[in-house]
């Protein structure tokens, strides 16, 4: 009862309103404590859409729902972003768009200066931050692996989108054909996806077009 967390609903939402990201993960740990001190640690990771890309992770910092804007590289959350997660693990290349936002919410907030700016690095804090954020990073790197397969297949087919024409047209001239197969069928017999396919299609369509307007 005496711990506040923002919860993972509210959270996401505010992460979405603020920066519109492709995509967006929070975790929400269980309670837990530090010299008898309860808290809760909540994270959320978002990767491209409205995301600044940067050098370095965008980090945004909360204690009890209160934003943290000085020294940041003093506080445990930076630690934790810039040392403990290796985001190459994670299929993040920078200059990337990267934004981790933390919420720490305790009735005993350990602050390291009386300006209460920065967290300091308390083992269980700093655990609990580790945890929460490789998880969300685990999720990122799957988001990110759909993405790169997504990227190779588009590129594939472009590359069919191109040649498939030729080979149609030559194909029916050699068969003495009037009209060369179609196209269409050939791409999906592929497997792929069918807006891809679709997309394919109309190139490889205005390609034969422009094959046979040159006779």
């Amino acid at each position: 009862s005496s711990l506040s967390p923002i919860g993972k609903k509210l959270l996401e939402v505010g992460i979405r309103n603020m920066l519109d990201p492709e995509f967006l993960y929070v975790v929400q740990r269980p309670p837990s404590s530090y010299s008898g001190y309860p808290f809760v640690v909540e994270v959320g990771l978002a990767y491209g859409g409205g995301v600044p890309v940067s050098d370095t992770v965008q980090l945004y910092r909360f204690a009890n729902k209160i934003p943290l804007l000085y020294d940041e590289r003093a506080d445990v959350s930076w630690k934790v972003v810039s040392e403990r997660i290796d985001w190459s693990t994670y299929k993040v290349r920078f200059p990337a768009p990267v934004a981790v936002v933390t919420h720490i919410c305790s009735p005993k907030v350990p602050y390291k200066t009386v300006g209460k700016e920065a967290i300091a690095d308390r083992p269980e804090i700093e655990r609990e931050l580790v945890t929460a954020l490789r998880e969300a990073a685990r999720e990122l790197r799957l988001y990110l692996s759909r993405v790169e397969k997504r990227e190779i297949t588009r590129k594939k087919l472009d590359i069919y989108a191109r040649y498939l024409p030729l080979i149609a047209k030559y194909s029916a001239e050699l068969a003495d054909r009037g009209k060369p197969p179609k196209i269409d069928k050939l791409l999906r017999s592929l497997g792929i996806d069918e807006k891809m396919v679709e997309e394919a299609k109309k190139k490889a369509m205005e390609r034969l077009q422009e094959l046979y307007a040159t006779e």
